[in-house]
């Protein structure tokens, strides 16, 4: 997916249809628009944020070796919101214990899968995500008019994005009727 198509969308939605146009056909930007194109992005990143934070985590897994029973957080990759599930080399649960410069855990390799943010993506950039364009469009344009103290319109784009997003993340599952019986 595309940051420059979710921009591109989230310009239609606030009536910036200069700036959707000049992104669509790789024209340059005037300053002003330059400025509104930087504050959508901001706001991509922030619907991105908050989307990995409430309702779709960003899982990470790694395989790191523990010295001395400690994994420095230094050696992961990407900042560590939460741990789900630390595993030895045969798959087993390993007992740890998280502290502010390191992980302690009772294996020499373990497999570890944890939360974590995504990082702030440029509008030429790409990225994986199960959730339509137009949902992060909606929270773009909620961020949008906040920014812009349209606190109305900002409402309208917030219950659209809610909405969406419950929608998409609601567990699904098999309805079974009773039998029926003949009188």
């Amino acid at each position: 997916m595309l940051v420059k198509d979710i921009i591109k969308l989230a310009c239609n939605f606030t009536e910036n249809d200069e700036i959707a146009n000049a992104i669509k056909n790789n024209t340059t930007l005037t300053e002003n628009q330059e400025v509104v194109v930087d504050m959508l992005i901001n706001c991509f990143n922030l619907v991105r944020n908050e989307i990995a934070v409430e309702y779709m985590p960003v899982l990470v897994r790694e395989t790191l070796n523990a010295t001395d029973f400690k994994i420095m957080i230094s050696n992961f990759s990407n900042p560590i919101l939460e741990i789900v599930s630390v595993k030895d080399a045969k798959g087993r649960n390993v007992k740890y214990k998280k502290f502010d410069d390191y992980i302690m855990v009772f294996a020499n390799e373990v497999d570890i899968i944890y939360k974590t943010m995504p990082s702030a993506l440029t509008i030429s950039q790409t990225f994986l995500s199960t959730i339509p364009e137009r949902v992060y469009a909606y929270g773009v344009a909620r961020e949008y008019y906040f920014n812009q103290t349209l606190f109305d319109d900002a409402e309208i784009w917030e219950e659209r994005f809610k909405n969406s997003l419950q929608i998409l993340t609601r567990k699904k599952c098999e309805i079974k009727m009773p039998n029926r019986r003949w009188i």
